[in-house]
């Protein structure tokens, strides 16, 4: 049985993501435009705590791993793979130039076996294109089911301890610097998951414990918002090179799973309600999700930002957030045109 509120909550994910890619960081400079992208960035873990929570909605009753991993392969992974390639060799042959290509190699590829071993680096960290790191990520959460299975089997007195013990590793561990490191980013990112297969397993009582207090839960995340702020004068995501040096703490993860709270607690009054746009964004987000990055490079590549410079930053983050999904969407209608179902190999959608 679908429920409309994570169907909403899916769309408001996607949103929060391309937001998170859509601000100009050198224009942001006052103190509640930080706070305000502090609110917006870091939405790849709305998108984590809803794949955890439908992992135990969807699979868990007839779980077969096989089964799983093939239809991931084959609607998650294969779309990345085609994407990916498509951006690598558009970047190396006709744009002349790739992404933290000093990070990978020394000096400039020269024969082909330099070529291969970078793309399957590119491959591997999925920083071909923004926000494709979070493929190499998800995929291999997806390999590591058993233990999810393992943690839904447990009591869940101890589910919970694990999960905030868990949290307090990521705190500490940060995200991986430029996110190249999907092994880093699992360890940041897997309480997060099981999160949300925990709030699945409990759901009722979740909701029972949330209902009544969004106002609560909207002033909390927007009081580690402000505190980021206050405490290390930042915004964004909190990244570092190393897993194991310690260089501060991440307030950033805590807001995103009170934020995952306030909209259970917010969408939970319109589950019963049909809202067609949300519905619709959330049944292209994936779409959105690997198309989304292309719009953007273009707009970067052609320059159609100076004409717009007139702009504030807020108004130029809102332009680019809705012309990046329209956009994202008009597209996917294209292809879902042109290839029909095997649109979805091709972008997940």
């Amino acid at each position: 049985m679908r429920i409309n509120a994570f169907d909403y909550f899916r769309a408001i994910a996607i949103v929060f993501i391309v937001a998170g890619h859509s601000f100009n960081p050198g224009a942001v400079t006052t103190f509640s435009e930080k706070v305000l992208v502090n609110l917006v960035t870091g939405g790849t873990a709305l998108f984590v705590f809803i794949s955890g929570f439908f992992f135990h909605y969807v699979f868990y009753q007839n779980f077969q791993y096989r089964k799983f991993i093939v239809k991931k392969l084959k609607f998650v992974f294969l779309p990345y793979f085609i994407l990916s390639t498509l951006g690598f060799l558009l970047l190396l042959f006709y744009f002349k130039r790739l992404p933290y290509l000093d990070l990978f190699i020394d000096g400039k590829p020269t024969d082909w076996k330099q070529y291969t071993q970078l793309f399957f680096q590119y491959l591997w960290t999925g920083r071909v294109l923004i926000a494709y790191w979070y493929v190499p990520l998800v995929m291999v959460m997806f390999t590591l089911s058993p233990l999810f299975i393992k943690q839904i089997q447990l009591p869940r007195t101890i589910q919970f301890i694990i999960i905030f013990l868990l949290f307090c590793v990521s705190t500490i561990v940060l995200r991986p610097l430029y996110n190249l490191s999907p092994i880093h980013s699992v360890i940041y990112f897997s309480p997060v998951y099981m999160l949300g297969i925990f709030v699945s397993i409990n759901r009722e009582r979740v909701l029972q414990l949330l209902r009544g207090k969004t106002l609560l839960l909207g002033i909390i995340v927007l009081l580690l918002a402000i505190l980021q702020v206050l405490i290390y004068d930042s915004m964004g995501n909190f990244h570092k090179k190393s897993i194991f040096s310690f260089e501060q703490f991440d307030i950033m993860i805590w807001q995103k799973i009170f934020l995952c709270f306030f909209f259970m607690s917010l969408l939970d009054k319109l589950e019963n309600k049909e809202i067609p746009i949300l519905k619709y964004i959330a049944e292209g987000s994936f779409a959105i999700f690997f198309i989304h990055p292309w719009v953007f490079f273009f707009y970067g590549y052609y320059n159609i930002y100076q004409p717009l410079s007139f702009l504030s930053s807020t108004m130029f983050t809102v332009f680019n957030i809705v012309t990046a999904i329209v956009i994202s969407l008009v597209i996917a209608k294209l292809l879902r045109l042109i290839f029909r179902r095997n649109s979805r190999l091709i972008i997940g959608y």
